[in-house]
């Protein structure tokens, strides 16, 4: 890089692709401003950069972008929505946001434009995700800006997010492996060579404008690449194979999109679905002419970050994950449906004790609306965290309830409150899995 230019505006800079290109950057010496939604977490992860807070959905023209991109230099979008729901619309985010961005980047004589975008981006794409991304890159290359498309396969990096954190969760399945049935194959980039080709581009614009893939030479079988991860994690070898139709991928895949109109944004969703069964094929020619050198093999890239023990156990709790969650989402709901069904048979227990049975009654009454309401709160993403929280809290507030007025139980051989402690465990874990990114 012969001389930093002033300044570099990143969308998406604190995501999985775009936090790796802007601590480089920024390394380098490169004036680095992000933009996003949630710049309280982007500065916490990346405090060394600039931000701005900007939700794409309110960027659709030209004159919004105006203001903000005069102060730069060169542009980056790493920013992508897997699938719309209740916060985002893809065609929005992926297209009309930012074909109005690079609108404005025109007027603005902005020197260079560089998007990531995906292999199978095509105006036919499989999904409005590969439709949405091709438009950008079409209006990106038709334009007068100097742009620079990276369509990388499947990033591989030392986190995990989106389709690799389904891949090291499928990994993580214990004694045995699916065998995932009619995907094509899949063709890898490793995220330090995303970085590197967004460095290279930046380095020499001149060289760099147009399309290029980012993938490694040897393609992959879906499964191969679970079983390489499955050798990364250090798990036991599988003893059993299952075929798992692709059928049943896909109607998991429509209870996912379901769960994502409640803010889930699960790995399982149907748009990545749809990619891993058409396959993620790139021309690697294109690769080896940006960077100079043909692209690492996965069996390379996963060698050089070895996993750990913090690695293993992320795998399997959010395995686990959605499994904790809706047995919590039973318990509290059934709980707080039963409280109310058996109100005299629950108040009866807390008549044994110096309460009123009226002030009993409108205990378990009370006390089964706040198991409702806590249970439906652990079905919406945006509400789950203040409800695992309020779940911990009650639940310390029936034991030391329980202990003061009805110290028996501790000794009931049904255990109520000492099976509490390990429900509230189990509020914790899920509290500490809730973690984004």
């Amino acid at each position: 890089m012969d001389r930093a230019p002033k300044s570099i505006l990143i969308l998406g800079a604190y995501g999985f692709i775009g936090s790796a290109i802007a601590r480089e950057l920024s390394d380098a010496k490169y004036q680095v401003t992000g933009f996003g939604r949630n710049i309280s977490y982007g500065r916490s992860i990346l405090p060394q950069i600039d931000w701005h807070q900007g939700d794409l959905g309110q960027y659709c023209d030209p004159q919004s972008w105006s203001p903000l991109v005069r102060n730069f230099d060169i542009v980056i979008n790493a920013s992508g929505v897997l699938q719309s729901g209740p916060r985002d619309d893809v065609n929005v985010t992926q297209a009309k946001a930012i074909i109005a961005l690079a609108k404005a980047c025109e007027t603005a004589g902005i020197s260079q434009f560089i998007q990531i975008s995906a292999c199978g981006a095509v105006d036919q794409g499989s999904s409005d995700f590969m439709h949405s991304k091709a438009q950008a890159d079409k209006y990106l290359l038709a334009s007068s800006l100097n742009a620079t498309i990276l369509r990388p396969g499947l990033v591989v990096g030392r986190n995990s997010y989106g389709g690799t954190e389904l891949i090291r969760m499928t990994a993580a399945i214990p004694y045995f492996a699916p065998y995932l049935a009619d995907f094509g194959e899949i063709q890898t980039i490793s995220l330090s060579e995303v970085v590197e080709a967004v460095a290279h581009a930046i380095a020499v614009p001149e060289k760099s404008s147009g399309s290029f893939d980012l993938v490694e030479e040897k393609p992959h079988s879906l499964n191969a690449i679970i079983t390489h991860h499955r050798e990364w994690l250090s798990f036991a070898p599988a003893r059993h194979h299952v075929r798992i139709p692709q059928s049943l991928m896909r109607l998991a895949s429509k209870i996912s999109d379901g769960l994502g109109w409640l803010g889930w944004r699960s790995p399982m969703r149907s748009n990545a679905m749809e990619a891993l069964a058409g396959g993620v094929h790139g021309d690697p020619r294109q690769t080896e002419e940006l960077l100079g050198r043909p692209a690492m093999p996965l069996e390379k890239t996963l060698y050089g970050f070895p996993s750990g023990k913090q690695d293993r156990i992320h795998a399997r709790l959010m395995l686990l994950f959605p499994l904790f969650l809706a047995a919590l989402v039973l318990l509290w709901l059934g709980s707080g449906i039963l409280g109310l069904l058996k109100v005299d048979e629950a108040a009866a227990l807390l008549a044994r004790s110096p309460l009123s049975y009226q002030t009993a009654e409108l205990l378990v009454i009370g006390g089964a609306l706040t198991d409702i309401i806590l249970g439906l709160g652990l079905l919406f993403r945006s509400t789950a965290r203040l409800a695992l929280a309020g779940t911990v809290i009650i639940t310390l507030a029936y034991i030391f309830g329980g202990t003061l007025f009805t110290p028996e139980l501790w000794l009931d051989p049904l255990a109520p409150l000492i099976k509490a402690l390990a429900a509230m465990g189990l509020s914790i874990t899920c509290l500490i899995a809730l973690d984004k990114r």
